[in-house]
Parts: C-alpha cells; sequence; structure tokens
C-alpha cells in the first residue's frame, strides 16, 4: 500500500512540474523559443534573435556538453528547393498583412499552417514587433475573423532563414 502511495505522490508531483512548464512556457515567449531551439537544432530560429543566427550556430558547433566533436553543419534551403522565386517574396508590411488576410480568408476557420516568404531580415524584425506588441490585429487579424466568421484563434509563428538571408515565416493556425 506505501508502494503505491509514493508512486502516486511521484505521479502528483511530475503533474505539477509538467503544468508549471506549461503555464512558464506560455506567458514567456522567448522561453518557448529557446526550447524550440533547443529541440529542432537549427531548424527554426527565433524571429527576436536572427541577427545572431550565426554566433547561435557556432555556440551549438563548439559542443555545449562538453562534446568536442563539431555537429553538422545545417544547410539552409534556397527558394528553388520551395518551389518559390523571388517574385514570391513580399517586401513590406502591409504586403505581408495582405498575404496573410487572404490566405486566411482563402482557408477559413480550421487548423491548419500557411506560410510567407519573407526579403529581408529587417522586415522580420519588424513583423516581430508588430506580434509583441499586438499590432498585428489591428493590422489584418480583426477583419479577417469577422470576414470567416471566427470568435476566437490560437497562433504560433516560426522562422527559417533561406539560402541568401530570406526567410520563410510558418504560421501554425486554429481558428474557432
Amino acid at each position: 500500500m506505501k508502494v503505491v502511495r509514493n508512486i502516486l505522490i511521484v505521479l502528483a508531483a511530475l503533474l505539477v512540474l509538467i503544468t508549471v512548464l506549461i503555464v512558464t512556457c506560455a506567458y514567456n515567449p522567448g522561453l518557448t523559443a529557446e526550447l524550440q531551439r533547443l529541440i529542432y537544432r537549427g531548424k527554426t530560429v527565433e524571429v527576436s534573435s536572427v541577427s545572431n543566427n550565426e554566433a547561435a550556430a557556432r555556440k551549438e558547433d563548439s559542443g555545449v556538453s562538453g562534446n568536442t566533436a563539431k555537429a553538422p553543419a545545417v544547410r539552409m534551403r534556397t527558394l528553388e528547393e520551395l518551389g518559390l522565386s523571388e517574385n514570391d517574396m513580399i517586401t513590406t508590411l502591409d504586403e505581408y498583412y495582405k498575404n496573410c488576410h487572404d490566405q486566411i480568408v482563402e482557408r477559413g476557420v480550421g487548423t491548419y499552417d500557411f506560410e510567407n516568404i519573407i526579403a529581408t531580415e529587417t522586415l522580420v524584425q519588424e513583423i516581430y514587433a508588430k506580434y509583441s506588441d499586438k499590432e498585428y490585429v489591428d493590422g489584418y487579424m480583426n477583419e479577417t475573423l469577422i470576414e470567416v466568421g471566427a470568435a476566437s484563434y490560437e497562433m504560433n509563428l516560426m522562422v527559417e532563414e533561406l539560402e541568401g538571408k530570406h526567410f520563410r515565416l510558418t504560421h501554425q493556425l486554429v481558428l474557432n
């Protein structure tokens, strides 16, 4: 009986720790992005540290856990590999808002991903600032929600640096 009770206590403690981690990540996007970076190792880039991408890659390659072997270099994908060209790139914030709006209206309510190809690091940083300050809501999201008849949404934004200093933004969206 004591063994069962001890197992239940350990399980309860683990559930509390997991709950604390989930709540902490929900209220701290920086921590969530850092965990994502650790999990995916170079496959995605935290938007707020786009300019530090090379330094982060060097740090990863140096063997953080005392391992002297270098990690293999991550090759950035090209526009051509994604089936895109420079004509598909977004160059202004207004163009980005319109593109997001149009893709969401086209797909409507549901759970899906959509993406944009951003021409410059400066524009990626501007977009990140709009998300951080919730200015994107007035920029395109309020109007879009009304058009598709959605009452609520959840969205995650991931950034991948492409060859040539272009960026692919992937939006993971749940519209209810």
